[in-house]
């Protein structure tokens, strides 16, 4: 029943991306949003290859529409002889000086799990079953300056903003695993994690995770090591910070292209 709306959806879908300007992104409607903690008390967590290291925060699905864009936020900082260390504290940026990245990040990995509810054995919920996994090459990834931070002792540091779109749609089902957030009675959705992680080797510049401004169930978790079965420790009051959007429903899709491709017949009149 619905074979020909989703063709002609995604056919939309592909007309939005063909007419955009270049050097421009397409935008889609944003589903969750954990904006940073651009006060003195924001700081950033290990998750990096070069550790290695990794670090994961969960988010509600409440409908069906795929996700396909991904925004977050990280800065680099200089551990020194305690490298590796596993968050920014108050070390140095090494991008104050020249105000721009260092160049040494090569991609990133962008994985989805299930949720494991926390129980006796691990009092904190954690990522569970690996659902979907991509590589995105920096080269597909924005990453532009945000803002600059004060930390309670002086230290500054720059945060950076990455925004990608996936390449394979994350398929979420917020029927998978429903759960009842607020305990009153009604199923609100189904819980997934995020883990975004930085691909470099550099052997003295770190890359960490922007923690968010607010908190959401369960904290932010960490792994640290070359364990292949990774044991997530607990940031803390920490969650962090990301933005998910969503490839919006066919016929809204269709309507935005023709919307479009109209605007831009008008200019080239």
């Amino acid at each position: 029943m619905f074979a020909k709306p989703l063709c002609w959806g995604l056919a939309a879908f592909a007309s939005l991306l063909l007419v955009l300007p270049a050097g421009s992104e397409p935008v889609f409607p944003v589903k969750w949003s954990q904006l940073p903690d651009m006060t003195e008390y924001g700081y950033d967590w290990s998750s990096e290859t070069v550790v290695p290291s990794m670090t994961a925060d969960d988010f509600l699905c409440d409908t069906p529409l795929a996700v396909i864009d991904v925004h977050w936020w990280g800065s680099y900082y200089d551990s020194g002889g305690l490298w590796p260390y596993k968050s920014s504290n108050d070390f140095d940026d090494p991008t104050l000086g020249s105000g721009n990245p260092p160049g040494i990040i090569t991609g990133f990995n962008i994985e989805f799990y299930t949720n494991v509810p926390a129980d006796e054995l691990i009092p904190w919920s954690h990522p569970g079953d690996l659902l979907y996994e991509e590589l995105i090459d920096m080269g597909l990834v924005n990453e532009t300056y945000f803002g600059t931070i004060t930390h309670v002792y002086g230290a500054q540091e720059n945060v950076w903003q990455y925004n990608c779109v996936l390449p394979i749609p994350f398929e979420q089902d917020p029927l998978a695993d429903p759960v009842d957030i607020d305990d009153d009675g009604t199923l609100d959705g189904t819980i997934y994690w995020i883990k975004i992680q930085a691909v470099h080797e550099d052997p003295e510049t770190q890359w960490g995770w922007h923690e968010a401004d607010t908190l959401w169930q369960d904290n932010g978790v960490q792994h640290w090591g070359p364990d292949p079965v990774p044991f997530w420790f607990l940031l803390e009051n920490k969650d962090m910070a990301f933005e998910l959007s969503v490839i919006p429903e066919p016929s809204l899709l269709l309507v935005a292209a023709v919307g479009l491709l109209a605007l831009l017949r008008r200019r080239h009149r």
